[in-house]
């Protein structure tokens, strides 16, 4: 399961792009495990930061991963008094893994309002079984249009997508972010609005890299459009 978690963080351009923003772990990671393993009462340093936390946890499971540690014997030990290990592993979850999930999360929200998104958006990372969600809960849409679409709330997001556009490197990239942008606004106020276009001008904005908060702009606009095209 940890490995399903890893892969979708490393696969999750939004999510990826918020850990490699947060830089490299403040201490030596293999060592910080060693130091933890077996049956010690000690617990890990997930750092002072919230940066410091999402690096350090992000390279400590990686770690773990990649080398077969074998977490509810070797980590979980002092994190719970209970002889079960199940309670150990769950105590472990809530207080190393549960912290990196509520920092991304808190970290995207965050972006999102500091572009000018609406307060009430916000970013939830569910896991069950090993797979991984990334979604955000939208406010409320308030038709202005006949065709119910609110024309300012699109060009805010629309807005918000072009002043981040400098993060992406390709010349070719922003081409297409601007073409895709064109085709969402020209057919989300049309009379008609053809689905199939737009939801190929969004899957073209998706494919982009950009940087964590150009991630997080793209995904307000993609959730809303939903919202209004299904």
């Amino acid at each position: 399961m940890l490995k399903k978690f890893l892969i979708y963080v490393e696969s999750t351009e939004l999510i990826w792009a918020v850990i490699t923003d947060a830089g490299d772990p403040s201490y030596d990671v293999a060592e910080k495990v060693r130091e933890v393993s077996g049956y010690s009462n000690n617990i890990l340093d997930l750092g002072d930061t919230e940066q410091e936390e999402i690096t350090n946890i992000y390279h400590i499971l990686k770690y773990c991963s990649d080398n077969a540690v074998d977490i509810p014997y070797k980590l979980a030990f002092s994190y719970s008094s209970s002889t079960k290990w199940q309670d150990k592993t769950r105590e472990f979850n809530n207080r190393v893994v549960l912290v990196i999930i509520n920092n991304i999360e808190a970290y995207l929200t965050k972006v999102g309002i500091d572009m000018g998104l609406d307060e009430n958006t916000k970013y939830n990372i569910t896991v069950n079984n090993g797979q991984v969600n990334l979604a955000s809960e939208n406010a409320t849409i308030n038709a202005t249009q006949n065709n119910g679409v609110d024309i300012k709330k699109i060009e805010s997001l629309v807005a918000n997508i072009v002043n981040n556009i400098d993060s992406i490197a390709l010349n070719e990239e922003k081409q297409q972010v601007e073409e895709s942008l064109e085709v969402i606004q020209t057919e989300l106020t049309s009379s008609k609005p053809k689905k199939s276009m737009i939801n190929t001008a969004l899957t073209g904005l998706k494919a982009i890299k950009g940087s964590a908060e150009f991630g997080a702009v793209v995904i307000a606009l993609i959730q809303f459009v939903k919202l209004i095209i299904q």
